[in-house]
């Protein structure tokens, strides 16, 4: 499954689900720190099998080039992680699916976006995180009978780098794809390696969308992705 990146940013919130800002066509110069919001769902590998990592992370953009510095929360669960079981007919045997019905892997990540370039049109960030979390041992083969103690958390801190590059298509919204890697700095004793690349699809909703539906709805005004908002009578142009 492909993830999903997808940000939201807004004037009202002065404060994305991926590096939201609230960018305007002048997004070069210098404007306040603003608050950020991202829906993060990405797609990933673990003991070389796909799996869907789910999260979400806060905090503000600031600078001419908007780079954002967001604190995350990001989580597995047994659906995702029954992936890593083996499942080969020899394997087979009654299992209690209620013995993984917990979540089995969360992190926190402190995450800081550099955007190289974050012009009219395009915006390449390199994300860099730093994060720890908790984890759940799995066993890898139903065929071992060795009861796996599911009362011991493991601890792992992962870190992450990659390349975002978003292409800014309207006034209201933008896509964007990333890519990196996750490497475990340090984990307890856990039989899962977390080490990986990751990777998502996103899009970026600006808040040029909610002032210009905002116009419409009190002014009238005629609206459009692709220019600024056209008063239908000058008399009700705000001063």
């Amino acid at each position: 499954m492909l993830g999903l990146l997808l940000s939201f940013s807004s004037l009202i919130f002065s404060p994305p689900p991926n590096l939201t800002d609230l960018r305007r066509e002048d997004s070069l110069k210098p404007s306040p720190v603003r608050a950020v919001f991202n829906l993060d769902s990405r797609s990933s590998f673990i003991e070389h099998q796909p799996v869907n990592i789910w999260g979400v992370n806060a905090g503000i953009s600031f600078g001419a080039k908007r780079n954002q510095l967001t604190l995350g929360y990001y989580w597995m669960n047994y659906a995702t992680y029954m992936r890593l079981i083996n499942w080969r007919k020899e394997a087979a045997h009654r299992i209690n699916l209620d013995y993984y019905t917990r979540t089995d892997l969360w992190f926190t990540s402190l995450l800081y976006w550099w955007n190289l370039k974050n012009s009219k049109r395009w915006m390449i960030s390199i994300p860099m995180e730093v994060g720890g979390g908790l984890a759940y041992a799995i066993p890898h083969d139903l065929k071992s009978d060795v009861p796996i103690d599911r009362t011991t958390r493991h601890f792992f801190a992962p870190v992450q780098m990659g390349m975002y590059v978003q292409w800014k298509a309207t006034r209201w919204v933008g896509f964007g794809i990333q890519g990196g890697y996750r490497y475990s700095v340090f984990q307890t004793d856990i039989n899962q390696h977390f080490n990986g690349t990751y990777y998502s699809f996103g899009m970026t909703i600006y808040p040029t969308f909610l002032k210009d539906s905002w116009r419409f709805l009190k002014y009238k005004d005629r609206i459009s992705p692709f220019h600024p908002p056209r008063p239908r009578n000058k008399s009700t142009v705000p001063q």
